[in-house]
């Protein structure tokens, strides 16, 4: 039974449903119902199958509280479109899942200077990471120091570019195994109270992503996604993924677009191609082709997710990439 539903999408023959522009409406609904009823029945896939995979004892989430999980992962990472596809910075998968795991945190109504405090085994679990390994406690700390101390270049749209922090402050509390956080004063701005030109993603969609590309390229595809195709520049892109040292085309080529397409058509929401752009010999610009899946698609997408991300790698493996 728990194996039942998630296939049940890709199960369905598509082409024996008829539709007219009348029973939109219903399928998406069909969809939604079925995405609810995949993240109930789900429960001895995701965490029952193994005595290792339960959420330890604590004021955080219940034992087996299976539903917490995929609602936890199910959670909006939301982020201004001017963060998104002007800011310049280097971050590692690792560190990008912090952060992605941290603005899910983020409701619409919450203020400027709030503190987000959770446990470390909640971030473990979501993000499928062994919270047992012994040295998870001082890999995270390095982790969310990283975050305090690093910066990224953020460019206005008269071309100037200012400095902007992630975290404003981090305290851990190994007692009661829980984190608490604030983020940059200067950073607030771009992920709170956001009503209109801002791109917003499931945060299931990163999580089994290795690359820290194929993270930064969906969120870059996910803002145009609405356009259906966008074109970027060689050099432009390079100079925002912080990807200049791949001089060599065929090398930019196998370990950044090659690598997220992948990624992004594996796990995510999103169903992308690409072709490049030369002038000569040269590739000048690369054009990507976005389409937004179907609902069937979608549940597809999030069953590989869930499976990738339950593999319970540990953190270092994250951290190397």
């Amino acid at each position: 039974m728990p194996y039942l539903l998630p296939y049940l999408g890709s199960k369905v023959k598509r082409n024996t449903i008829c539709l007219d522009k009348n029973l939109k409406l219903t399928v998406n609904l069909l969809g939604e119902i079925l995405r609810l009823a995949r993240s109930v029945l789900m429960v001895e896939y995701v965490l029952g199958a193994s005595p290792n995979n339960r959420f330890p004892k604590g004021p955080y989430m219940k034992i087996n509280d299976n539903v917490a999980l995929t609602t936890a992962r199910s959670y909006k990472v939301v982020k201004a479109n001017e963060i998104v596809q002007r800011a310049r910075y280097d971050l590692n998968s690792s560190e990008l899942k912090m952060l992605a795991f941290i603005f899910s945190k983020i409701k619409p109504t919450d203020e400027a200077g709030m503190e987000y405090t959770f446990p470390i085994a909640e971030y473990c679990q979501v993000c499928g990471i062994d919270y047992k390994n012994g040295g998870n406690y001082a890999a995270i700390k390095k982790g969310l120091k990283a975050l305090r101390d690093k910066s990224f270049w953020l460019q206005d749209e008269n071309g100037v570019e200012s400095t902007v922090g992630w975290l404003g402050k981090v305290r851990v509390n190994k007692g009661s195994g829980k984190i608490s956080v604030k983020l940059d004063e200067d950073l607030q701005k771009y992920v709170l109270g956001l009503f209109e030109n801002y791109t917003q993603y499931e945060l299931l969609s990163t999580l089994p992503m290795r690359s820290a590309y194929s993270f930064r390229i969906y969120e870059l595809l996910k803002s145009y996604a609405f356009t259906g195709k966008h074109k970027f520049e060689i050099d432009d892109l390079k100079r925002q993924l912080m990807a200049e040292h791949y001089e060599n085309f065929k090398d930019f080529r196998k370990y950044v677009i090659e690598t997220a397409v992948k990624e992004i058509n594996l796990f995510t929401d999103l169903e992308v191609s690409w072709e490049p752009v030369t002038k000569g010999r040269k590739v000048i610009q690369v054009v990507f082709v976005i389409k937004q899946r179907d609902v069937w698609g979608v549940v597809e997408a999030q069953e590989r997710a869930t499976r990738q991300i339950d593999g319970q790698m540990s953190i270092y493996d994250l951290m190397k990439e």
